[in-house]
């Protein structure tokens, strides 16, 4: 149906300029709900709540609980065979997969990627032994054992194992502090009966005599497979709790700020090295990085100049390598297969042969590998006698090394789109150590490199792994002999040439700077206290501070005034909507976070503070009114005409409540009406008299709040005090005349509420299913009460419990004027006059 507003050209507002202004709320399509108010204890009755949504006491839930486990337990009729296989196929999930190996599709793949990766473990596995200060050997055999029960046992398919730098230098630092004879614990029993052995500072020095790692190689055994050990039992206990949920804590920012911090001090490790500086002491503790580069520059003077050269030439030629050729997407699009480089066993080769034929160990002094024993260690049963003496320090590691594995499964998990078992993985990686350290393997962990080279390549499955190990067995039983005379600033220069990766990520900072400073806060403190207190000192510190900052983002959240948006039952902020308008007398607030004891205070002042609550005894009023007050046209959305290129129509409105504009008082609210209001000049006095649906909010008029809603769906959880805050405030609202209403509880909320009691301000009368069903019934009882003060005013021909929510909204006189349907769309909600019998809807 077409309508036409004779005043349209007069007002000014009907040309192209205000038909541009056209709304993101204009819709093809009317949706007309009818349905009653509802509490939410009528919701409850008329829904029929089960008995799960009755409130109980925690020993209710209990009995509940386990009544439902019995039952079920009676029903289950399981056999032998599906209970043995059941627990085969959950312990070794590569029964699941190995039936369904694709050979033709996958097994080129595996072993090409599982040829690379064995190469990189070789000089990997022995420059990050060293870091552990064990020989170099040992990192050889970490490559090999724990691989090999990782792969029965893993949900990844894509995970590469073993040795890894920041699990290497946590390792080092328990050998250095509890193997060598100035450093042992007397209780740990590490030296025979009758030694002397102290506890000294965390500061104190090594000698130098004694950092070389085939000193002392007896004791050094000893604790490196009990740690490993260790390692793996808390791994395996984690596991079987089910405690793989626990990484959660440990957020993104932190493992990158941990492992930057730890970056730092695997770098700084390998000065002496590099530089050749025999002398150089090394620091365990606290502000052992500032130590140590004290003494470096103080040092830099008497650098071995043979191992400064080796350094320099093995430094450039890996950066070339990295940079020239693996890096560089240009040349890898033009390689066969896109094959890496393997620059570090190039090094490898490249440096044994020339430490051997230019004699670089005994002519020039040069610190090389020396000796490597071929052949399989033999296993051993571990010291566990030993193990209280660093129970710390192992869960420490347990901790960092299952995070680092978990990260990368949880992320080639997701790009390749299949399942992970993070408690799984915590089992498979616990039987790894533990198996490990019967044959003298450091503690091992997931690498990213490796893992990221092997997917790179394109390897499949856990396949890639059995083939790496294999290529290391080769090198253990036949080849180890022909690397003794590498030196050892290759390995050095490996390990900081791969350390560029994690480095770099400093520059995250600025990226979390732009999107979160609590974010940022988390990787900066994760950094700052890695590198000054040490590793396990620093995790300790920056999970601490991740945990507080949730505390932080919970204890002053936003705490927001809603208004209704034009023509919906959507409440939404008034500051970031211009079109959401509060209702008269009315407050709706939200409060976005849970509320507990530690926000419960803050909680009750904003409330007070918005409600007007901590101004007793003073009366806000309505301004004077004048007598000829202006008019103005709402464009409304003609959404029922089936066009898609729906028309505006302006609509000539009642007028305004009677305030000059230049009489309003002066407020902070700066919003300006929505593109959907044109205000001209009124010359009619005979306008009937409607509602204002302009988007100007009560606080033009200061009018006194009557009512408070609680939009409480960002609450997730409510405590003891939470509930008690809320009823307190009832009791002060009802002080001061005002009604407060609860919208939107969740289940716990409405449990805690009904568990704790009710109270005369605050019962279940006062509980609302949605904030619009709140509203509604505020309106409804304010018509009443004006009912009774004006009896004079027209009847509504509303229905009691039910109202309609037509959008636009709109209905028909026979002159072609047009009114809004409900007074409850616009700021002012005073009653309208029905519509003729003749009037049509469209």
């Amino acid at each position: 149906m077409s309508t036409h507003n004779p005043d349209r050209r007069e007002s000014g507002v009907g040309d192209d300029s205000v038909l541009l202004k056209s709304s993101t709320l204009r819709a093809r399509r009317n949706i007309i709900v009818t349905r009653p108010i509802f509490s939410q204890d009528k919701f409850d009755n008329s829904q029929e709540l089960g008995e799960y949504g009755t409130p109980t006491s925690p020993w209710g839930k209990l009995q509940r609980s386990v009544h439902r486990k019995i039952s079920a337990a009676r029903e289950w009729r399981p056999s032998l065979y599906r209970l043995v296989l059941g627990f085969l196929m959950g312990a070794f999930p590569i029964l699941k997969w190995i039936p369904r190996y694709r050979v033709k599709q996958y097994l080129a793949k595996d072993c090409i990627a599982g040829f690379t990766v064995g190469i990189m473990n070789i000089p990997q596995g022995m420059a990050y032994s060293l870091l552990a200060s064990m020989p170099a050997v040992f990192g050889l055999y970490t490559s090999f054992f724990p691989v090999l029960i990782y792969t029965l046992m893993a949900t990844s398919k894509h995970v590469s194992v073993g040795v890894f730098a920041i699990v290497s230098i946590m390792t080092g630092k328990v050998v250095n502090r509890y193997a060598l004879p100035t450093r042992s614990v007397a209780a740990a029993s590490f030296l025979p009966a009758g030694s002397n052995a102290s506890i000294p500072g965390l500061t104190d020095s090594i000698a130098t005599e004694e950092t070389d790692v085939n000193s002392h190689l007896d004791a050094r055994i000893r604790v490196v497979v009990a740690l490993t050990m260790a390692v793996g039992i808390w791994q395996l206990l984690m596991g079987l709790l089910g405690l793989g949920y626990l990484t959660v804590y440990l957020s993104d920012q932190l493992v990158k700020g941990f492992t930057t911090g730890s970056a730092f001090h695997v770098f700084t490790s390998q000065l002496k090295s590099i530089f050749g500086l025999r002398k150089m002491i090394e620091y365990n503790g606290a502000f052992k990085l500032i130590y140590t580069y004290r003494d470096f520059f103080s040092m830099i003077k008497d650098t071995h100049i043979p191992t400064l050269i080796v350094s320099i030439v093995c430094t450039i030629f890996l950066l070339l390598v990295k940079y020239l050729f693996n890096d560089n997407a240009w040349i890898q699009r033009r390689l066969p297969m896109r094959l890496p480089i393997p620059g570090e066993l190039l090094v490898v080769i490249f440096g044994t042969l020339a430490s051997y034929l230019m004699a670089l160990g005994p002519k020039y002094g040069v610190d090389i590998v020396g000796l490597i024993p071929l052949g399989m260690p033999v296993p051993q049963v571990p010291d566990l006698s030993i193990l209280p003496a660093f129970a710390l320090d192992s869960f420490a590691i347990a901790i960092v090394s299952f995070a680092i594995t978990l990260s990368l499964s949880k992320l080639y998990a997701t790009k390749y789109k299949y399942e992970m078992d993070s408690s799984q993985e915590l089992r498979a990686l616990g039987c790894s150590n533990i198996f490990g350290g019967f044959f003298q393997c450091i503690p091992s962990t997931g690498s990213l490199g490796r893992t990221a080279v092997q997917t790179s390549i394109g390897g499949e499955t856990q396949i890639v792994s059995i083939i790496s190990a294999a290529f290391v067995m080769v090198v253990l039983l036949a080849m180890g002999h022909l690397m003794e005379p590498l030196p050892k600033a290759c390995l050095g220069c490996i390990i900081m040439v791969a350390l560029i990766g994690m480095l770099k990520q400093v520059g995250v900072i600025r990226k979390l700077w732009k999107v979160s400073a609590i974010d940022t806060s988390v990787f900066f403190v994760s950094l700052l206290a890695v590198v000054l207190l040490d590793v396990d000192i620093g995790l300790g510190v920056a999970v601490g501070w991740s945990l507080l900052t949730v505390v932080f983002r919970t204890q002053r959240p936003d705490v927001s005034v809603l208004g209704r948006a034009l023509h919906t039952d959507i409440y939404k902020r008034i500051d970031v909507y211009k079109s959401a308008a509060e209702v008269d007398g009315c407050k709706i607030i939200r409060f976005d976070a849970p509320l507990y004891f530690a926000n419960a205070e803050y909680f009750q002042q904003r409330v007070r503070s918005i409600s007007k609550l901590d101004h007793r005894g003073i009366t806000l009023t309505r301004p004077p009114v004048p007598d000829k007050p202006a008019a103005k046209d709402v464009v409304v959305h003609d959404a029922s005409r089936g066009s898609h290129d729906a028309q505006m129509e302006v609509i000539e409105m009642s007028r305004i409540v009677d305030v000059k504009r230049h009489a309003l008082p002066q407020t902070s609210n700066k919003r300006v009406p929505s593109a959907e209001i044109v205000y001209h000049p009124s010359n009619s006095s005979t306008s009937p008299s409607t509602v204002d649906a302009a988007t100007w909010t009560a606080d033009f008029f200061e009018q006194p709040v009557k009512h408070v809603v609680l939009d409480c769906s960002s609450m997730c959880f409510v405590d003891i005090n939470g509930i008690q805050a809320i009823k307190d405030l009832a009791a002060e609202c009802s002080d001061m005349g005002i009604s407060l209403y609860l919208a939107s509880c969740k289940a716990n909320m409405r449990e805690s509420l009904a568990l704790c009691g009710f109270s005369e301000e605050l019962n279940v009368d006062h509980l609302f299913v949605t904030v619009h069903d709140a509203v509604m019934f505020v309106i409804r009882a304010r018509r009443q009460a004006e009912k009774l003060r004006e009896p004079s005013l027209p009847e509504e021909e509303e229905t009691e419990d039910t109202f309609d929510m037509d959008f636009p909204g709109l209905s028909s006189f026979g002159d072609g004027r047009w009114s809004l349907k409900t007074a409850t769309f616009g700021t002012q909600t005073s009653p309208m006059k029905a519509p003729p019998a003749s009037a049509s809807k469209f």
